[in-house]
């Protein structure tokens, strides 16, 4: 059994791989520790996605959290953002998520959140680590009368689909006659955006809505992101997303297939969007890793801006705390405040599609003339053997040569002193793209090249 939490702690996170390092009596465990963290009658929320692993290991944590006299309300599965969702809408004190989240393999993480829907801090898992290592001490177990309960909702999913609607002009799109293609990456959306799609009058082609065992293949793959394209395609559809499997962030396909890279998403909302068009002289919270196209982009518009470290839930407090109008990672996640000070796939697919609605005009369309920055480019063959497991390789790749490095969904980002790479898998040939930009393009250059040699090692 592991003795010290700290070897779980991934970027601010608990992860490890179920039943062998993180086992039920740890969830447990953490569970009680957690739980001991509310007061005795107090209320949080629990979700999971599909898989055994994640239900045995919150199924632990939940009979963990009962013991300290705290109530639960059970989503089973779900999105992350329904979770995030459900805790705002029914006042409870936080909530905690299991999920194995867009690598799939065979760790499962905790994700903790606050009453406000917002994930823990690195300070606050900190915290739970710390009373984990001098466990039972920091643990407070109640009389049996006083054990906490556990609840279903009802209808959860029902006032989610509802709520988005209200946040959109759900005529405007109805009225543009609308078709999509959606993966639903075999994640709890399959229960979800087919239905609030259809609802605002938009035609859809859902794909991937059942449960599948997990797999040593990322979801979505490269297979099931060219199928999409393909379906879009073949089908004469407006518009192709691929969600991530926790519902969080989606990888957008404009009508010919194509990807839209997270710059262009940015600046299309900022462009667009008519709740951020008139909130001028709030901030817009963005990542350190950014383009400087972005940043010049956004002052040219005339808002503030601020850069922070892409931590779990910092985005998040920092909306808060600047009072933001928009905040977006370029690891494809984008927050509404209006909304949420959370990312949610669903309600961006929703922006998107009130956007072209309103302009009436496709995507590429809409993003053609956004500025470009200035990248070094390259493009590699490889086999098509490993073209399914490539992505995991270079997470791999990414670890073991140390790089700090964002997953995004189809393409890794390397972050290193001065310059930004891409790599990502191409949708229409089994090759590598690179990509690298920065201030100094012969730091661009000799940073492609290095990539370039240690990829072509790879493959």
């Amino acid at each position: 059994m592991v003795q010290n939490l700290s070897e779980l702690n991934k970027n601010g996170r608990i992860i490890g791989r179920a039943n062998y390092v993180f086992t039920p009596e740890i969830s447990s465990s953490i569970g009680s520790i957690h739980g001991s963290l509310f007061n005795v009658d107090e209320t949080i929320v629990i979700g999971r996605d599909y898989h055994n692993d994640s239900r045995m290991l919150k199924r632990a944590y939940t009979s963990g959290v009962m013991s300290t006299g705290v109530n639960v309300l059970n989503l089973s599965d779900c999105t992350y953002p329904l979770l995030q969702f459900t805790i705002r809408r029914f006042g409870a004190s936080g909530g905690v998520f299991f999920s194995g989240g867009h690598l799939y393999s065979e760790d499962v993480g905790i994700r903790f959140v606050d009453a406000g829907g917002i994930e823990f801090s690195k300070p606050d898992i900190q915290k739970i680590i710390e009373a984990y290592n001098t466990y039972p001490n920091t643990v407070r177990r109640v009389e049996p009368s006083k054990i906490g309960q556990i609840s279903a909702i009802p209808q959860t999913q029902d006032v989610y689909i509802k709520s988005l609607q209200q946040f959109v002009d759900k005529k405007l799109i109805k009225a543009a006659e609308l078709k999509i293609v959606v993966d639903c990456s075999y994640g709890p959306t399959g229960k979800i955006t087919p239905l609030l799609v259809n609802d605002v009058g938009v035609e859809v082609i859902a794909l991937n809505t059942h449960y599948r065992e997990r797999s040593v293949i990322p979801v979505p793959s490269i297979n099931t992101i060219r199928n999409t394209a393909d379906i879009v395609k073949a089908s004469n559809s407006h518009l192709g997303v691929c969600f991530d499997v926790d519902g969080s962030r989606i990888l957008v396909l404009d009508e010919n297939g194509l990807e839209v890279n997270y710059e262009d998403l940015l600046m299309l909302f900022i462009t667009y969007d008519d709740r951020i068009k008139k909130s001028k002289s709030n901030t817009i919270i963005t990542t350190q890793s950014i383009s400087p196209v972005i940043i010049k982009y956004v002052e040219d518009n005339g808002y503030p801006i601020k850069q922070v470290d892409n931590d779990p839930g910092e985005i998040s407090r920092q909306i808060r705390e600047e009072r933001a109008c928009f905040a977006a990672a370029d690891t494809l996640k984008f927050y509404f405040p209006q909304y949420a000070p959370f990312s949610d796939g669903n309600f961006i697919l929703l922006k998107i599609l009130e956007i072209m609605a309103k302009e009436n005009d496709m995507l590429s369309s809409l993003t053609r003339g956004f500025p470009k920055g200035i990248k070094v480019n390259k493009t590699i063959p490889v086999s098509s053997d490993i073209i399914q497991s490539i992505h995991n390789r270079l997470i791999e790749f990414a670890e073991s040569h140390s790089f700090k490095y964002h997953d995004i969904i189809n393409e890794l980002k390397i972050i290193s002193k001065d310059v930004s790479s891409t790599i990502k898998v191409a949708l229409n040939r089994d090759s590598i793209l690179i990509s690298s930009e920065s201030s100094d393009p012969k730091k661009s250059k000799k940073m492609m090249e290095e990539l370039s040699l240690l990829i072509t090692n790879l493959s």
